[in-house]
């Protein structure tokens, strides 16, 4: 072959390799030795605020499984704001990502916003609060109403008669929605119960709470138990109780997170309860549920079928100062919490 026929075909093969290069990377995937391979997916998530410990904690863990799948994150709060939300989701549909983690502000608002993505050709996937009536392509949350039935089983046992405050989250949450079912049915049901105080807490705003909260010890100085859905709020609670001049374990106090301030206070006796959710798992299985379903993979992780959605249920724990050991030293994840943070430095009950 003449050096000329030589560079012909060298040239004719590399137009043909980078057209068929050009053609899989239109379709979204890579051929090597004849084995195709995914494309890195564009995701794109949307948490709820920064005023939690817990999102920067999963958005560590999600953006670190997302690069280990060799896919692209992109990150926005929206700052508890349904507004907010809808613009961040039309600027993630304009960045053209594949993939939509989303935790809904406002669980009817946010209908249109899956809707929405779905027309576009995005996956979407609701994180932790999910929507009234659209159908993401896949759900990953605790089941609240099992979060609500922990918070109220604990109070119950601790206190089977007297007078309660429920404090609740954000009215248009479906979490909230969740949880108050199982208050509704375990704690208003019962006779000797005296239900004094029965709030929401618009935006889950410490503030509201600790004003709620004291506004119930006011009018009634003998509370028995604060059924309280959040951890940060639980946390205002005690200020209101130490404001009052209770004294730890007179009042039985519930939360959710584990966060290590309501950690600190359940070693206190100031609160009684909280409920952990292993949310490193959930960042985990986020990614991967992304990655999966952003490539057109079936997803490794099946869940079970919640009114027709794939749903990711992690596995809830009722944290008390019963099994507070326990949960710092072996439950909770490396990192999340320490003894000399929960017990003071240099204190360590869990040996």
């Amino acid at each position: 072959m003449s050096n000329e026929a030589s560079k012909t075909r060298k040239t004719s093969c590399k137009a043909w390799g980078n057209a068929l290069l050009m053609a899989s990377i239109a379709i979204g995937t890579w051929t090597i030795g004849g084995v195709a391979l995914a494309q890195a997916v564009k995701i794109g998530v949307i948490f709820p605020t920064q005023n939690q410990v817990r999102w920067a904690w999963e958005e560590k863990i999600l953006a670190a499984t997302a690069k280990a799948n060799g896919d692209e994150v992109l990150f926005q709060y929206a700052n508890e704001s349904a507004a907010t939300q809808k613009s961040q989701v039309e600027s993630m549909i304009q960045r053209n990502v594949n993939v939509l983690i989303m935790a809904a502000i406002d669980a009817d608002a946010a209908n249109a916003l899956v809707t929405q993505a779905q027309a576009e050709g995005i996956k979407v996937i609701t994180y932790d609060r999910g929507v009234s009536k659209a159908k993401p392509d896949f759900h990953i949350s605790r089941d609240n109403f099992e979060m609500g039935t922990l918070q109220a089983k604990s109070a119950l046992n601790a206190a089977p008669c007297g007078k309660y405050a429920i404090i609740r989250g954000d009215q248009s949450t479906l979490a909230q929605v969740d949880m108050s079912r199982a208050y509704n049915e375990l704690v208003k049901s019962k006779a000797c119960i005296k239900v004094v105080h029965d709030v929401f807490v618009p935006g889950w705003e410490t503030a509201g709470a600790q004003r709620e909260a004291e506004a119930a010890l006011q009018a009634n100085p003998d509370l028995n138990a604060v059924l309280i859905m959040w951890d940060n709020g639980a946390q205002a609670v005690v200020q209101a109780l130490k404001s009052a001049g209770a004294t730890p374990g007179t009042v039985w106090v519930t939360g959710s997170d584990a966060t290590t301030p309501s950690l600190t206070y359940i070693a206190q006796g100031w609160q009684s309860q909280t409920t952990w959710t292993p949310i490193d798992q959930m960042a985990k299985d986020a990614a991967d549920i992304a990655h999966d379903i952003g490539s057109g993979a079936g997803s490794r992780i099946k869940g079970v079928m919640v009114d027709g959605v794939p749903t990711d249920y992690p596995k809830l724990t009722s944290v008390t100062k019963e099994n507070l050991c326990e949960f710092v030293t072996k439950i909770a994840p490396k990192g999340w919490v320490s003894t000399d943070e929960v017990f003071g430095a240099g204190t360590n009950p869990c040996k």
